[in-house]
C-alpha cells in the first residue's frame, strides 16, 4: 500500500469527526438525551412562569436555571463519550476499524470533537431555557449578557474536561457499558460523596471537577469563596471556587486525561 497516497491527518480527523456525528445522530442515545432536556427544561420553565419568579434579579434567575448544569453535563458526557473508545475493544467490528491505516490518535481526536459538539448542543438547550425564563420576567435587556458569555465559555471548558475524563475511562475498559457506568460513578457519585465529606473536614475539594463546575453559575452571581457555619455542633465549611481556580482545574483534567486516553488507546491491543 502506498502510504503517501493516504489522506492527510487533517482529512482523516474530519472524516472521523463526521463519522462520529453520524453515529450519534442515528442512535437513540442522543435523541433520548435531547428529549430528556426538552421535557425537563420545558416542564421546569413552565412551572416557573406559572408560579412567577421570586429570584429578585435577572442574574439570580439565570444562576438558578444553570445551577444543575454541572450535574447534567457529567451525565451527558458519560452517555455520549463513555464508550467512544471502548467500542473498539468490546465488539468485533472495532477490530476492523483499528487495522485501517489511520493513526489512533487522529481517530480518537476526531471522535472527541464529535462528542464535544453533540454534548455542547445539549448544554445550549439548557442555556436557552434559562434565558427564556429570565427574559419572560425581566426582558432581554435585563439579562447580563457579558456574564452569560463568560458562563458559557466556562461551560464549554467543563464539557471538554469531563469528556476527556470519559474518554480516559473508555480507553481503559473493554466494555462500553462498564466505561459509561464508571464515568458516572466516579465523576458524579464518587466526587459528590467526597465533596460532602470534606465539608465536615474543612478541606477545599480543589481536585474535584464537580466542584470546579460551580463556576458556571457563579460567573453570573458570585458566591463567597469560603463559608463557615455551625450545624448540630458540627463546623460545616463550604467552598466555592474562584473563576480562575475552576478554569485551572478544568484545564488540568482536560490535558491530563486526554493525554492518557491517547497513550492508552495507542498501546492497547484489540482482540478480534
Amino acid at each position: 500500500m502506498d502510504l503517501s497516497r493516504l489522506p492527510s491527518d487533517y482529512l482523516q480527523l474530519i472524516s472521523a469527526f463526521r463519522r462520529q456525528l453520524r453515529f450519534y445522530l442515528r442512535t437513540l442515545r442522543y435523541v433520548g438525551c435531547l428529549g430528556f432536556v426538552l421535557v425537563v427544561g420545558g416542564a421546569v420553565t413552565g412551572v416557573t412562569i406559572a408560579e412567577g419568579s421570586s429570584m429578585g434579579t435577572a442574574a439570580a434567575s439565570l444562576a438558578s436555571g444553570l445551577g444543575s448544569i454541572a450535574t447534567f453535563g457529567i451525565i451527558f458526557c458519560a452517555l455520549i463519550g463513555g464508550d467512544a473508545i471502548a467500542m473498539d475493544f468490546g465488539s468485533g467490528t472495532g477490530y476492523f476499524m483499528l487495522v485501517l491505516p489511520v493513526r489512533r490518535a487522529i481517530l480518537l481526536l476526531g471522535r472527541y470533537l464529535g462528542a464535544f459538539v453533540v454534548t455542547v448542543s445539549l448544554v445550549l438547550v439548557i442555556y436557552a431555557f434559562a434565558i427564556f425564563a429570565t427574559a419572560w420576567f425581566y426582558g432581554l435587556g435585563g439579562i447580563p449578557w457579558a456574564d452569560v458569555g463568560a458562563s458559557f465559555l466556562l461551560a464549554l471548558l467543563f464539557v471538554a474536561s469531563v469528556l476527556a475524563t470519559a474518554f480516559f475511562f473508555s480507553s481503559f475498559f473493554r466494555s462500553p457499558a462498564m466505561s459509561i457506568v464508571t464515568t458516572i460513578l466516579v465523576l458524579f457519585l464518587g466526587l459528590d460523596i467526597a465533596d460532602g465529606i470534606l465539608v465536615v473536614t474543612g478541606i477545599e475539594p480543589w481536585f474535584s471537577i464537580l466542584y470546579a463546575g460551580e463556576v458556571i453559575s457563579n460567573a453570573i452571581v458570585p458566591v463567597a469563596h469560603k463559608t463557615v457555619t455551625q450545624v448540630a455542633g458540627l463546623t460545616i465549611t463550604t467552598y466555592s471556587p474562584y473563576q480562575w481556580e475552576g478554569a485551572v482545574i478544568m484545564v488540568a483534567y482536560l490535558v491530563v486525561f486526554l493525554f492518557l486516553s491517547i497513550v492508552i488507546y495507542q498501546r492497547k491491543e484489540s482482540k478480534g
